[in-house]
């Protein structure tokens, strides 16, 4: 059974994808017929919600699920640090995404990659144990 982390990162990532393709859309569609040009300023908030929100946010999703679980105890580690993962991710993404929008300052740019780089730190810790303790047991 998939775990929530896991199923909620997947569902958030094609509802970015979704979002993400609809800009995408937009832009082409304005690179035939010129719609507006403030279109164009939705090209980074494109690359940003197609990498981070869609392809990254799935691959984590699917690999938290997929990645070897442990023998004994909880099978995926931490659900408390997972969660954790999920809401900083969305969270760092959210900020970077509006500040792009509304063209804030740079500092929330930076708040928003450094949450997804705590959440991408966080992944890897999670994998990491599960990694290295499915190795040691085979190893015996």
């Amino acid at each position: 059974m998939m775990p929530k982390p896991s199923l909620w990162m997947i569902w958030l990532s094609l509802l970015y994808l979704l979002v993400s393709a609809t800009a995408g859309g937009v832009i082409l569609v304005h690179k035939a017929v010129d719609i507006h040009p403030v279109i164009w300023s939705f090209l980074p908030i494109h690359y940003e919600l197609a990498i981070w929100g869609w392809l990254v946010q799935f691959v984590m999703g699917t690999a938290y699920w997929m990645f070897p679980k442990y023998v004994n105890g909880k099978r995926r580690g931490s659900v408390a640090m997972a969660w954790g993962m999920v809401f900083v991710f969305n969270m760092g993404l959210s900020i970077l995404v509006l500040s792009m929008l509304y063209r804030m300052e740079p500092l929330y740019i930076i708040a928003g990659r450094c949450l997804l780089v705590i959440s991408v730190i966080t992944f890897s810790l999670l994998m990491w144990r599960r990694v290295v303790s499915y190795r040691e047991l085979t190893e015996r």
